[in-house]
């Protein structure tokens, strides 16, 4: 199974939590690319109530720093990550991960699954 690469922060602006989210997970991309564990093509985006109202425009950011990654994710009164909680603040916890595209499908009210994976 690939490793993930995990990056989280707290911060009253989404933006710059996400910012700081993602220079942890840049920081260790260039280790991840020279292991050869493949293209980031997943990615969990977990993220406190605090941020809901702005969802759709932090998964356009996300989509935009890392083009070509499917996008899942949740939101709770708290999220976990590497030894921290942030419960009821406003924080978010990102996950990406390098799986073949073929071994995973997202799916969505806008998007079902494929035929393939539907039971018969």
């Amino acid at each position: 199974m690939p490793g993930f690469l995990v990056g989280h922060a707290t911060h009253p602006d989404w933006r710059a939590a996400l910012a700081l989210a993602g220079a942890q997970i840049e920081a260790r991309r260039a280790a991840h690319e020279q292991g050869g564990a493949g293209p980031l093509t997943l990615g969990f985006a977990y993220f406190t109530d605090h941020y809901a109202p702005h969802a759709q425009a932090l998964l356009g950011e996300l989509r935009l720093r890392w083009p070509g990654v499917a996008w899942v994710g949740s939101v709770g009164v708290g999220v976990c990550a590497s030894g921290v909680e942030y419960i009821d603040e406003p924080a978010l916890a990102l996950m990406l991960c390098p799986l073949r595209a073929d071994c995973f499908e997202t799916f969505s009210g806008v998007s079902p699954l494929a035929l393939a994976f539907t039971t018969r």
